[in-house]
C-alpha cells in the first residue's frame, strides 16, 4: 500500500462500495495537516450517508439530493439528535450527548455501544488513529 500515491488510493476507495479501513491504515499521522488529509480519505466511508456542506442543509434547495444520514455541518458542539428536519431514533434523541472530540471518538468507534437502540447502521472504526484522523477532518471541514 505504501507505493500507491494518495490520489490513486482515493480513486480506488471511491470506486469501492465501502471504504476498507485497512486500505488506508498505514498512511502516516506525522502532522496535523497529514492527519486531516488522512481523515479526508477515511471520510469517504462516512460520505456515503453524510454531507458536510452547510448549503446542502437547506430544505429549500430541492436540487440537492438528501442522504440517508443527517448533514454534519456544524456538528461540533451540537446536541445529538437535534438537527431540524432529520428524523432521529428515539435513543439518540434522548441521549443528551453533545458532539465533541470525545463523544465523536466513542460514537465512531462503536455507535451501538455508545447509544444502544440508535438507527445508524455502521459497525464502527476500531483503530484509534483512524478515528482521530476522521475527527480532525470533520473538525476542519465543519468550522
Amino acid at each position: 500500500m505504501r507505493n500507491l500515491s494518495v490520489f490513486t488510493l482515493v480513486v480506488l476507495l471511491a470506486v469501492a462500495s465501502a471504504v476498507p479501513i485497512a486500505a488506508v491504515a498505514e498512511l502516516p499521522l506525522a502532522t496535523d495537516a497529514k492527519l486531516v488529509k488522512r481523515g479526508k480519505v477515511l471520510w469517504l466511508q462516512c460520505a456515503a450517508c453524510h454531507d458536510l456542506a452547510a448549503a446542502q442543509m437547506s430544505d429549500e434547495n430541492e436540487n440537492v439530493p438528501k442522504k440517508i444520514g443527517p448533514n454534519l455541518s456544524g456538528v461540533i458542539g451540537r446536541r445529538a439528535g437535534t438537527l431540524k428536519g432529520y428524523s432521529y431514533s428515539e435513543a439518540l434523541g434522548n441521549s443528551r450527548l453533545v458532539w465533541d472530540s470525545s463523544t465523536l471518538d466513542q460514537w465512531i468507534e462503536k455507535p451501538a455501544v455508545l447509544v444502544p437502540g440508535n438507527s445508524m447502521v455502521f459497525i464502527g472504526v476500531p483503530r484509534e488513529e483512524d478515528r482521530r484522523a476522521i475527527i480532525a477532518y470533520l473538525e476542519s471541514a465543519t468550522r
